[in-house]
Order: C-alpha cells, then structure tokens, then sequence
C-alpha cells in the first residue's frame, strides 16, 4: 500500500470513528454536541446554494447565497406549496470531493424517510442525521412549527451554518449536500443543494483526497 493510500485509508477510518462518536453523545439529546467547546480546528463555509421545485406541487421564490469576505456565507430561501401535500418524503446525502476533483458519497450518509413522520416524531427516535437536520430546522425557522400536511410558504432569511454547527471533528475538504423532497410516486417535489468547504485552521492538513 502507498503513502498516499494508507493515509486516505486513515483519515476514513479516522472520520467513521467520528460519525460514530457523534451519534452516542447526540442520543444524549440536549444540545448540538454536549461535551464540546464551540470552537473548532476548522472552518466552514458555504459556497454554492441551488433549488430547483416542480411547478405543480412548489414555486419557489427566493433561493439566493451571499458571500461574505471576512465573514460566514448566509442563505435565504422561500418556497411555496400552492396545495397540501401528504404524505411527502424526503431523500439526503452528503457528497465529499477528493483530490482528484472525483464526487464520492461520505461513508455510506444516505438518508430516506417519510418527511410527515419526521416532523411529528421526537428526537429520541432519531438517528444521527435526522437529529443534525431536526437541529437545523430549529435554527433556521425558529418561530415556524412545521408540520404536514405541507402548504402556504416555507422560508428562511440570511441564514449562516456556524462551524459548531457540525461535528467536533471533521476532515478538510469540500462537500455536498442533496435534498429532495418526493411524492409516492417519486416526483420530485423539491430539490436543494448546499456545496460548502472545510478548511482546516492552522498548519495541518485533515483531507481525505
């Protein structure tokens, strides 16, 4: 084995050990990650926000990133749902790219589910992603109680993703996140991608490419 393939052979390993540890101190339940300073050996930011919606079952109205020279990304959206939608489910996957400009999937984070279960159930029945998202949501509409059936509007304004944020580890490296929002007949009813970079803070290098 190579220098440079025992060392990408680590750093997944390394981030699998993460995952894991994050989805224990998660199933505590009480914060983003209890145990852990706010601050992080790395910094994130968004660089990239698309949305694209079925024009019989969304409008979408705002979908718009603004890049900030000495300061975090922020992102607003809003979206409308002209008829009410149930059940809706949801599909997510994180997306890592190496050195070699090569998009992988991040270790098998794939998520599908029914969306109305999703925002009716506790976090306790939750897996790890789902917890991250359910946490998201709170932050980004944190006066809005969503619930199914889906209708009206959906919206968030100059919304920032904050390094604490995400797991108190995490190798450097740029990433993808897919949302998409499915009728049971699987037509797209929603799709959102969020393209981000982290960059490790100091002289080290953590990426996985």
């Amino acid at each position: 084995m190579t220098d440079k393939a025992f060392r990408q052979l680590t750093m997944r390993i390394t981030l699998a050990l993460i995952v894991c540890l994050a989805s224990r101190i998660l199933s505590a339940n009480l914060s983003w990650y209890p145990g852990f300073l706010d601050n992080r050996p790395f910094t994130v930011r968004t660089t990239r926000f698309l949305c694209t919606g079925h024009p019989q079952y969304c409008r979408i109205d705002v979908c718009k990133l603004k890049l900030h020279r000495n300061g975090s990304s922020t992102i607003s959206f809003r979206a409308i749902f002209p008829e009410p939608l149930q059940p809706v489910y949801g599909a997510m996957k994180i997306w890592y790219k190496t050195n070699v400009n090569v998009w992988r999937p991040l270790l098998g984070i794939d998520e599908w589910g029914d969306i109305c279960q999703f925002l009716g159930a506790t976090e306790n029945k939750f897996t790890m992603m789902q917890v991250i998202y359910s946490h998201t949501l709170k932050q980004m509409m944190p006066n809005v109680s969503l619930t199914c059936p889906l209708q009206g509007s959906i919206e968030y304004k100059d919304f920032t993703y904050y390094d604490y944020m995400f797991p108190p580890f995490l190798p450097a490296g740029n990433y993808r996140n897919d949302i998409t929002l499915l009728t049971p007949n699987n037509h797209t009813i929603l799709a959102l991608q969020y393209y981000g970079t982290v960059r490790a803070k100091g002289i080290f290098d953590l990426s996985m490419g």
